[in-house]
């Protein structure tokens, strides 16, 4: 179907002018190589002379792509301009004195969206749109109606709306039309997010109905490992919620943790969370520390999504409750000490806080209320992986349910679907390559293999030499022992590296 691409009187001529230029030069500057997305991690405006547009990096965290974000009206107030829109900041909103408008988003790779997010600004909810329809397109003429919304009401503030859409084909240019606001005089929305289908079809059911055990669960998307989970009281969601509120200490042999503050200097020392952040040391919660290196792997910019840098020395993670429901847990400066008065807890390579640090206070927070202690040692993949993705299905195969062939068939096609995969050796003291041999009752992160030489590698969260990753061969010795555990990605899937995932080579 067509639908009109500016709506404006007929005598505004210098504006209408000024709207088809923003719209349409970026088509010639991006759009030389249809699909070429190449582009940094932030955006920039194209020029001054061109408020109602912006320039987004192909690193961003709101669009499938990198391309331009065009605005059908310049009359948003400084500060509140549509490049607001699109930086995953949902304290920052894009304000525009019209109840009805639109936005257009034009890629620089086709894209076949499957759902997208709209997000309430932090105030003024007659300001929040209530009507509106997306439509897809390649020619920037002729348009699909893809989805439509009509009387939404906004329950909360900086609240996240997500909705599927039944689509399947590839288009450049998504515009959201929106056809009514909440009463208001203006029209505010704090972001607006477009999730693509992912272009990698290849799976292994055949052998997950043969050899695997899987985690699903009919009670809770959180898997039946989270269904006798406890109930959080008002009171307890508060103290989550609460970064001056440390969990309870814990320990072995009489030797409990003790809390000391640390200066912290990036969360991200690589520039983007990485598997050299990981690197597990006093809690023994290597299962925990091998999806969070996978998720490094897979979804760096999830990580930096979920973790929200507070200003003040304290973080707020969004994690999820046994239900599957989204909760705020908040974490202080004080962090673990070692016996040597070092950092004790999972951290960098030279023992600084990073984003792994924060994750693991807010697990041990989490597993406090919902459990009943802090103790996060022995804590499960799947269980981890649950609490914060969403998503508790997960397929485990054991060692020697799978020969040599299938069990990399099984990493390659589940990382490259965007699955976390973790997995362990039944047996220790085995030499894998030169530098690592295998240690029983711990676990590994699965990495892709840099040639034909290794079926894939696996990365000991210990860190050292060659950042821990060994390189597993097929020799008919080690492949045996392994076994795997496979997890769903949950809301961490709009975040991930995608099909071209490669393999890794630490940078040090």
């Amino acid at each position: 179907m067509k639908i009109p691409q500016i709506r404006f009187n007929d005598t505004n001529l210098v504006k209408r002018f000024f709207f088809l230029f923003v719209l349409f030069i970026p088509v010639y500057f991006a759009g030389c190589s249809s699909d070429d997305d190449e582009g940094g991690n932030g955006g920039e405006d194209p020029n001054g002379s061109a408020p109602a547009s912006y320039v987004l990096g192909s690193g961003n965290t709101n669009m499938p792509s990198s391309g331009t974000i065009i605005a059908e009206y310049a009359d948003a107030p400084a500060g509140s301009e549509i490049k607001s829109l699109v930086d995953d900041n949902a304290d920052t909103k894009y304000v525009t004195y019209h109840s009805s408008f639109h936005i257009t988003w034009n890629g620089n790779s086709s894209k076949a969206v499957t759902a997208y997010s709209l997000t309430s600004a932090a105030d003024t909810p007659e300001m929040d749109p209530k009507t509106w329809t997306l439509y897809g397109s390649n020619d920037n003429a002729t348009w699909t109606k893809l989805d439509v919304q009509t009387n939404q009401i906004f329950a909360a503030r900086k609240e996240e709306k997500n909705y599927e859409v039944d689509n399947a084909t590839a288009y450049r240019y998504y515009q959201l039309s929106v056809e009514a606001n909440n009463g208001g005089t203006a029209t505010q929305i704090a972001e607006w997010k477009l999730v693509a289908m992912r272009s990698y079809t290849e799976n292994i059911n055949d052998l997950i109905s043969s050899k695997g055990s899987s985690s699903f669960s009919a009670i809770t998307p959180m898997g039946k490992q989270h269904e006798d989970d406890l109930e959080a009281t008002v009171a307890d969601l508060k103290w989550l919620a609460d970064p001056a509120e440390e969990p309870e200490p814990f320990g072995d042999n009489g030797t409990k943790m003790a809390w000391n503050t640390f200066n912290v200097v990036s969360l991200y020392p690589n520039g983007s969370p990485a598997l050299s952040d990981v690197n597990q040391r006093w809690v023994g919660d290597c299962c925990a520390c091998a999806v969070f290196a996978s998720m490094a792997y897979l979804y760096p910019r999830f990580i930096k999504h979920i973790i929200k840098d507070n200003k003040d020395k304290t973080y707020t993670v969004t994690m999820y409750d046994p239900t599957g429901k989204q909760i705020p847990v908040s974490v202080g400066g004080d962090y673990f000490i070692g016996n040597s008065g070092d950092l004790g807890a999972l951290g960098g390579r030279n023992k600084e806080v990073t984003w792994a640090t924060i994750l693991e206070k807010a697990m041990m927070k989490w597993r406090q209320v919902y459990l009943g202690s802090s103790n996060v040692g022995g804590i499960g993949t799947e269980y981890v992986s649950a609490i914060f993705t969403g998503d508790g299905e997960s397929v485990g195969f054991g060692a020697g349910a799978l020969i040599a062939e299938d069990l990399q068939r099984a990493v390659e096609v589940s990382l490259k679907q965007g699955r976390l995969v973790i997995g362990g050796f039944t047996r220790s003291g085995e030499q894998v390559d030169e530098n690592w041999q295998t240690t029983s009752g711990h676990a590994f992160t699965f990495i892709l293999p840099d040639d034909d030489s290794h079926l894939f590698k696996m990365r000991n969260p210990w860190g050292g030499t060659t950042d821990g990753v060994m390189k597993v061969k097929n020799d008919n010795r080690i492949p045996p022992m392994i076994d795997l555990r496979i997890c769903a990605p949950g809301a961490a899937k709009n975040y991930g590296v995608g099909p071209d995932l490669g393999g890794y080579i630490p940078n040090f």
